[in-house]
């Protein structure tokens, strides 16, 4: 029997105002990125304050959903962008109306890689992503289908979580950030492939 699509939708609506609370909370006051174009529009969002990063987000997953488009098909591309329009909207609106503190850094990058984990496996189980790295992943387990998906993040993110170190001039962000995507990788594997460790060759 086929998957109520409203069911589906409100569980990718949870699951984005997860993602947004998890990365206002836990990552932005303390400058702690997990990688994904939400760590890139961090950085942009720290040259230019203007631009809400939720907005930059939006904007840069303009080209990934055009390939999307071509290789994935559309029904995983209108469940991503929608994911990806959310979670963007939730992250500025919440950061219109509210200001986390920052907090005790090793608190931040291990609830924050529980919390980003969760809403995004959920996401990916829904057939959708938040774009970004998430949509380069689901691409590239295409031509690499043996390798799970969260390490397919993990190796994509790694780049950006050293880009934002860079432009925040401190190697205690990059630190912090590994643990965060190291945690959230593993919570992707475990929402989508469940507990049980076997392997299939």
């Amino acid at each position: 029997m086929k998957r109520n699509v409203l069911t589906q939708y409100l569980i990718i609506t949870a699951s984005c105002a997860l993602y947004a609370v998890g990365f206002n909370w836990m990552f932005d006051p303390n400058h702690i990125s997990v990688g994904g174009f939400t760590g890139l529009g961090q950085i942009i969002n720290y040259l230019l304050p203007g631009l809400p990063i939720g907005t930059i987000v939006i904007i840069l997953n303009v080209p990934l959903f055009v390939l999307g488009w071509r290789f994935i098909g559309k029904d995983f591309l209108f469940s991503s962008i929608y994911a990806t329009a959310v979670s963007s909207l939730m992250i500025d609106g919440l950061a219109a109306v509210h200001t986390f503190k920052p907090m005790e850094p090793i608190l931040a990058c291990l609830y924050g890689g529980v919390i980003i984990g969760v809403s995004c496996g959920i996401m990916l189980r829904e057939g959708a992503t938040t774009g970004g790295t998430d949509l380069i992943a689901r691409l590239l387990k295409l031509p690499f289908g043996h390798l799970p998906m969260g390490r397919l993040l993990m190796a994509v993110d790694l780049a950006v979580i050293a880009a934002v170190a860079l432009a925040f001039r401190s190697l205690n962000s990059a630190l912090y950030g590994i643990i965060s995507l190291y945690l959230s990788t593993v919570v992707i594997d475990k929402v989508l492939y469940g507990m049980d460790s076997a392997k299939v060759a």
